[in-house]
This record gives structure tokens, sequence and C-alpha cells, in this order.
């Protein structure tokens, strides 16, 4: 039976749980390989561009999310140690706990109530540290201060210090879910359809399925109201995308620029 000679998890667990035990899991145990996204085409970006202006009146932007996911370096993963204290003493040291919104720190997988943008840091759940910053759109995009620029681009500086976090050579960060290897970054959008969108922004976003794009109904609202009028919530959602083309689909959507 094979088994991580460093952190212990068998063979029989990491099927189970699918869930790495450590950094040196990865080169015991055999799991799908993602390949890289390849280039979206741009007469596909512009197939797509053509019908969010041509239905734009029926497609409504509710928010953007994304998360970063780390384990720190040279530990046992969370399916065996949260390591809840080294990673607020890490936050600490690197002047990551102090923030601009009050409710922006989260010592556990606990939301505050009522908040519409929010960002901050989450511990022990599935990684050590999770890094997640959620905006609410509503009528309008909110814009960034300098203050909250400045913070974000400390807390990505903090991110990519490959000194903390566990990580190998030509495949990046470990994260303790397989699918999650390489920047170790997710990013979604939520977007409510009203019933008039034509069924053809269906057919589009499959298309987007071989760049690493995914789309299915929210889980979490299935319908919602728009006047008298149910709407349809959909999920738009990549891992690891390039960085150019991410901010070309988030302006097509009416999102300028990129988290």
């Amino acid at each position: 039976m094979n088994f991580c000679r460093f952190c212990g998890t068998k063979e029989i667990q990491f099927r189970k749980n699918g869930k790495f035990g450590c950094v040196h899991c990865i080169q015991v145990f055999e799991y799908p390989i993602l390949q890289k996204p390849k280039t979206i085409p741009k007469n596909v970006m512009e197939g797509l561009e053509n019908f969010v202006k041509e239905n734009s009146k029926f497609i409504n932007l509710i928010s953007f999310r994304t998360r970063i996911t780390r384990n720190l370096k040279s530990n046992l993963f969370p399916f065996y140690d949260s390591m809840m204290t080294k990673s607020k003493q890490l936050l600490a040291e690197n002047g990551v706990d102090i923030w601009l919104y009050p409710t922006g720190f989260y010592p556990s997988n606990t939301l505050p109530e009522n908040s519409e943008n929010r960002m901050g840091f989450y511990l022990g759940s599935e990684d050590h540290i999770r890094w997640e910053k959620m905006v609410t759109v509503l009528h309008r995009i909110p814009q960034e201060s300098r203050a909250e620029k400045k913070t974000k681009n400390q807390i990505f500086r903090f991110l990519l210090q490959k000194t903390n976090w566990a990580e190998l050579p030509k495949i990046g960060f470990i994260s303790s879910c397989p699918t999650n290897l390489g920047l170790g970054r997710r990013d979604s959008i939520l977007v409510e359809l009203d019933p008039g969108v034509s069924p053809r922004f269906f057919s589009i976003l499959q298309t987007f399925s071989e760049f690493g794009i995914e789309f299915a109904p929210s889980t979490d609202h299935s319908f919602r109201k728009i006047g008298e009028n149910p709407g349809l919530v959909v999920k738009i959602s990549w891992k690891n995308a390039r960085a150019v083309q991410k901010r070309q689909f988030y302006k097509i959507l009416g999102l300028r620029g990129s988290l």
C-alpha cells in the first residue's frame, strides 16, 4: 500500500478525502495532472463580447470574488494540523493582520453578517491560510481607494513569498486539494440572468470550458426575484487563469481591471 513517509497519509485516505497531508504527498500519489489553460482565441472573445452587448439589459452582475490558498512551508497540512497559532504569527510578522475594515480579519470560517464587501483571511480550513476578497456590484462597481490598493498589493507580495509556503519547482504552490496546484487561486463571478436572455448565452459559455472557465447555476442562490420575474443566478469561475485573458473576460462582463 502506498503511503507518504513524511506525513503518514495512506493512499486509501487520499482516495477518500482527496486531500494531500503534506507537500511530499504530491510525489507519492497519482492525481489528475491539470493542463495549463489554453489561450482563448480572439474570435471566441469577440463572440462573447458581442453577445453581452446585445443582451446587456438581461445580464446583471451581482458580485465577484477571488480566493488564494496557501499552506505553510515544512509543515503538515490542515488534514493533520491547522497550525492556527503559527499562521496568526506569520500574518502579524508581515503586518497583514491590521485591516482597513474592522471586520476584515477573520480568525475562523465565520463571516460577518450583512457584509456586502469583505476582504480577509480564513485560517485552518482546507488550507492553512486562505485570503479572500468579495465585492458586491449592485448598481455600480466600487472603486478602491489608494490605501486599499496599497494594502492589497502588500497582501499579494506576502502571498507570493515562496519562503513562507509549501511550493515545488515546475508545479508552484501546493494546496491541500490537487485541483488548486500552481497559483492556488480561484476567481468567480455571480451573474443574474433575466428570463429574456437568449439561451445562446449558455452555449457560448460552454465553448470556454476548454480554457479553464466553468459555469453552473449557483447552488446558494438558484433563483432570485427580479421584480415579479424569477432570475437565474449563474456562477462563472476559473482557476489559475492567465492574467491578461482574465482581465479581458472581466472587461466584457462590465468589470474594469482585475482583482
